[in-house]
């Protein structure tokens, strides 16, 4: 990929990127000032992560930590046949993991609030009815999954990018009728009990968005010819590499659950500060969505091509550049939450049902999660260098490490300083596990240590260089 294709590249994910973003802000926006900060939003919010966290932990961390890689090798061989084994075994699979998750649905939700506040009774009714409908979502992630990494492999990042802009819209139509509809007069815990209209505008409005997402993606992906006709073939060599591959990658999953689990029970589920911190992180990963991962989603390729190669030289200039770009485009962003925090809050979401103290809390939140940006989108993209050499085994190891050092700081913090601390917690260990990652990575494959990495003069250089 020459530079200008490369460019390319870059701008149609960002462009795509900055719109589903933006509609995603929009979608949060509508959901405060409709629900507002309630047992009936941590509800939801607990329900509607659920299919995100059995999809990662059974099948996604196996998808986007080696599919990419391995589609890249599948094309460099034009070995179609691995890629239809790949696609048809991983679609029976996720279909077989979605209709266990239903049925599992109470013991998940109970999972993630083991101590609610309020009626809990009614929390749980209603938060375990809304996950077993969310839980159709797994299958359409998955599929999005596949079918974006087949297009990623093949250098078409547009449709992927913009395809989460269909989701977004579908669920803001969902909470928009929601308030109008003349049927639904209260919107609290109660009026959302199993069969009522806001029972099923709030559970079917985000579960049809997903399924037009994943749709939009596999057509596109058609289209392109990156996709053959799905073949069931589990034993297939290419199936058995990716589930050899899956294992470390499931445990990398495993551990970030286990970590979730903790910090969304230390927020106290009913109170509402559960839904403070889940909408402080939709604001603290717009500018990561925009700009780390359209780093990342452009360079990822390059990467696992280099290292299929053994070019060394170009791996190793490949990720200075991803590196690089990385922390200089996240590091004004961070400045800018941590120190407008309050104000971007009160303009995002004070709207409708959306109290001041719901902006304080959600804003406090923002403030301990924006100091950790930089470390957050480093972190991530230096170990898609580990990825896209097949490595999936020390990820493991140091997301662990980063897990634990989340878990003790958020225990620590939380009693003092509430949502603040859960931030504070995210923040200092993904700053720490950013600086052991680039380190580990220096000594195994010969990139730049962590002092020449943040030497920023030469990205500086080239832009000023390319203006002129």
């Amino acid at each position: 990929m020459n530079q200008r294709s490369h460019f390319a590249s870059n701008l149609a994910v960002a462009s795509g990127t900055l719109v589903s973003r933006a509609t995603g802000l929009v979608r949060i926006a509508v959901f405060a000032a409709v629900i507002g900060q309630t047992a009936l939003a941590d509800a939801f919010d607990i329900a509607n992560n659920a299919p995100n966290v059995i999809y990662e932990l059974l099948l996604g961390g196996t998808l986007t930590a080696t599919l990419i890689p391995l589609l890249v090798a599948h094309r460099e061989r034009n070995d179609r046949s691995a890629t239809a084994a790949v696609f048809g075994t991983s679609m029976v699979a996720l279909a077989a993991i979605t209709a266990l998750a239903i049925v599992v649905a109470p013991f998940v939700f109970r999972l993630y609030s083991l101590s609610p506040v309020g009626d809990v009774a009614t929390f749980r009714d209603v938060g375990t009815a809304l996950t077993r409908v969310f839980f159709v979502q797994i299958f359409f992630y998955g599929l999005n999954a596949l079918a974006a990494g087949a297009l990623n492999a093949h250098g078409k990042f547009l449709a992927a990018a913009w395809a989460p802009v269909a989701a977004n819209v579908v669920a803001i139509a969902a909470l928009l009728a929601i308030s109008v509809d003349p049927a639904i007069t209260q919107v609290g815990l109660p009026d959302a009990a199993v069969g009522t209209r806001l029972f099923w505008w709030f559970s079917l409005g985000p579960t049809v968005g997903i399924a037009a997402m994943s749709i939009a993606v596999v057509v596109a992906a058609v289209r392109a010819n990156a996709l053959p006709m799905p073949r069931f073939a589990p034993t297939h060599p290419a199936v058995r590499s990716l589930l050899m591959l899956s294992g470390w990658a499931i445990g990398y999953i495993a551990a970030n659950q286990i970590t979730l689990i903790v910090v969304k029970n230390l927020a106290d589920p009913g109170s509402g500060r559960l839904d403070a911190y889940a909408k402080a992180m939709v604001l603290f990963q717009l500018p990561h969505g925009l700009l780390a991962v359209t780093i990342a989603t452009t360079v990822t390729p390059l990467l696992a091509r280099a290292a299929a190669q053994s070019d060394r030289m170009d791996f190793q200039r490949q990720f200075t550049n991803g590196a690089r770009l990385t922390v200089g485009l996240t590091l004004l962003p961070s400045i800018a939450m941590v120190l407008l925090a309050k104000p971007i809050v009160r303009i995002v979401l004070g709207w409708g049902e959306f109290s001041t103290s719901a902006v304080d809390t959600t804003a406090r939140a923002l403030t301990g999660l924006a100091i950790g940006l930089v470390g957050f989108s480093l972190y991530l993209f230096a170990l898609r260098g580990f990825y896209s050499h097949s490595d999936t085994r020390t990820p493991f190891y140091i997301n662990v490490g980063q897990n634990a050092l989340n878990i003790a700081l958020a225990v620590v913090l939380v009693t003092r300083y509430d949502v603040l601390g859960l931030g504070l917690a995210f923040a200092m260990s993904y700053l720490v596990f950013a600086v052991v990652t680039v380190q580990l990575l220096h000594h195994r494959h010969g990139t730049p240590s962590l002092p020449t990495l943040l030497n920023l003069r030469p990205l500086l250089s080239r832009q000023s260089h390319s203006k002129n």
